[in-house]
């Protein structure tokens, strides 16, 4: 797959999430592109997230759909992102067709950026110690980025998940390094939010995979077409308007000083701060 491309800096990773630790490899790939003369930095990716074909039935969830990614990626100066389909097949590549086919061939690579901790190629066999040895032979330079820690804690992906699943969104934003991000489509509601002076956006996400914000009422900042708006999001089952017995989770938003249309829309919501719990109150006048 030959891109035409020349004396390239790649990192290579899931990046699920894009947290500070991802935000710490960027930032020295794109020192490697600026110090080393390369023609580009280029971030290869991978979907869907690799646990959800290997251990489908375990995985745990995702803290990014692909899109997300690619959101969360595009707010640092690179020069491309090359997404790679994920499949049972590439999962059984071996680690040097993988390295050769993709990276040394396909980007014409001269330097790579990876984390401490990151393997590829069937087996997990392609370590960054194997990538030492094979960057010794001269046709690559490598930088092998150690953990980012926040109070001697590792910043990792799973500490991410497990904050966010135990509610604990001010600890999950501090390890993110950025508020955490729910994008999916507008889809049709049952309205109960205009009919009380608060008109809000149902969000539909259609990744399984992907982790919801538990149960409350956040201040969010919101991403529609290229403008951002403060609002306030609620997850959960929206007890007040259809009681405290119906059960199904959703994610519905309001968005201060916006009277578009925003239907069959993609939006990216930020959320920035969990404000209180969700409750029941005594009717709609109430709630609003």
């Amino acid at each position: 797959m030959p891109l035409g491309l020349k004396n390239t800096a790649v990192s290579i990773g899931v990046f699920d999430g894009v947290h500070a630790g991802h935000a710490k490899i960027i930032k020295e790939l794109i020192r490697c592109r600026d110090e080393r003369g390369a023609d580009g930095a280029y971030v290869i990716t991978f979907s869907p997230h690799p646990l959800t074909v290997t251990h489908s039935r375990i995985s745990p969830p995702i803290l990014s759909t692909i899109d997300e990614r690619i959101e969360l990626l595009s707010g640092f100066p690179l020069d491309g992102i090359l997404v790679v389909t994920f499949d049972s097949a590439l999962a059984d590549l071996d680690y040097r067709t993988f390295l050769n086919r993709y990276v040394l061939n396909g980007l014409n690579m001269k330097h790579l950026v990876i984390g401490y901790d990151f393997h590829f190629g069937r087996n997990r066999e392609g370590s960054p110690e194997r990538l030492m040895e094979d960057s010794k032979k001269g046709n690559f330079s490598l930088k092998i980025v150690p953990p980012a820690c926040i109070h001697d804690v590792v910043i990792s992906s799973t500490q991410i998940r497990n904050q966010l699943i135990e509610g604990n969104l001010e600890r999950a934003v501090q390890l993110l390094g950025h508020p955490y991000l729910v994008r999916g489509r507008v889809v049709a509601g049952r309205g109960e939010g205009r009919s009380i002076g608060f008109p809000t956006a149902n969000l539909a996400v259609s990744n399984p995979y992907k982790l919801w914000p538990s149960n409350g009422v956040y201040a969010v900042r919101v991403r529609v077409d290229d403008a951002m708006h403060a609002g306030m999001m609620n997850v959960g089952t929206a007890p007040t308007m259809k009681g405290a017995t119906l059960g199904t989770r959703e994610m519905e938003v309001h968005i201060f000083d916006f009277s578009g249309d925003l239907y069959d829309k993609i939006i990216s919501v930020y959320c920035c701060r969990y404000m209180r719990a969700e409750r029941m109150f005594g009717g709609p006048s109430e709630l609003a």
